[in-house]
């Protein structure tokens, strides 16, 4: 009889930049244009999140919505100005929905204004040793000055998950809140269809734009070992 063994097949993917990484000890495990400066649409939000939760801000305190908010392109959580909303629900209107205006308004309460919670952004990328990485914006419109690589992403979305709320709030497939004047039930559902789909999935975040293509970042954790994976376009 004859035994038939499976031959291991080399890794590949169609995206124009991709990596593994290991997320405790940074190894990298598979990457192609790791380090290409690249759009990255809705990922930026692995940013804007995390700066927020690290801002000092209580996610109970009541965001009062800006006019200016509500004027974002595409993806949005229909905010209207003057609407109060907890910071906490905005960061799932961010992380859940991809709410480009819920972004703008998390940017303008915890920077003071939208400009200095960029400018926090990229500090904060500095420090991370995010070398192919700048920021313009907190909602990943493409910008001039916008942009990051695979690696840089992995580095961020692993250090973003050691921060407990984050890691709460990209493991969610849906959230139910109320809120508006006056309030109202809204429903939120995860644009990362893959914490359905694949059961060691922890997160993280989608993005899309016609000129940064698809783009992805994943973690995924079994028996105490946990991976990212990005794939960019």
């Amino acid at each position: 009889m004859l035994c038939q063994v499976p031959t291991a097949q080399a890794v590949g993917t169609s995206a124009s930049s991709a990596v593994l990484m290991e997320a405790e000890s940074g190894r990298v495990l598979y990457e192609q244009n790791a380090h290409e400066e690249r759009l990255i649409a809705s990922i930026t939000k692995l940013m804007t999140a995390l700066v927020a939760l690290e801002s000092g801000h209580d996610l109970e305190e009541t965001v009062t919505v800006g006019e200016a908010c509500t004027r974002a392109e595409g993806s949005s959580l229909y905010l209207r100005p003057g609407e109060e909303i907890s910071l906490k629900g905005l960061l799932y209107g961010v992380m859940l929905r991809s709410g480009n205006d819920a972004a703008l308004a998390v940017a303008e309460h915890c920077g003071g204004s939208v400009e200095e919670f960029v400018g926090r952004m990229n500090e904060k990328a500095a420090q991370l040793g995010m070398v192919n990485s700048h920021f313009a914006n907190p909602n990943g419109l493409n910008a001039e000055g916008h942009y990051s690589s695979a690696r840089d992403l992995a580095t961020l979305a692993a250090q973003a998950l050691e921060n407990e709320d984050f890691a709460d709030i990209v493991s969610k497939q849906e959230i139910r809140m109320a809120f508006g004047n006056p309030p109202y039930n809204r429903s939120l559902y995860t644009t990362n269809k893959l914490l359905e789909r694949y059961p060691y999935a922890i997160g993280v975040k989608t993005g899309y734009t016609d000129d940064a293509g698809l783009c992805l970042v994943t973690a995924a954790e079994k028996d105490g070992t946990r991976l990212i994976i990005v794939t960019l376009n």
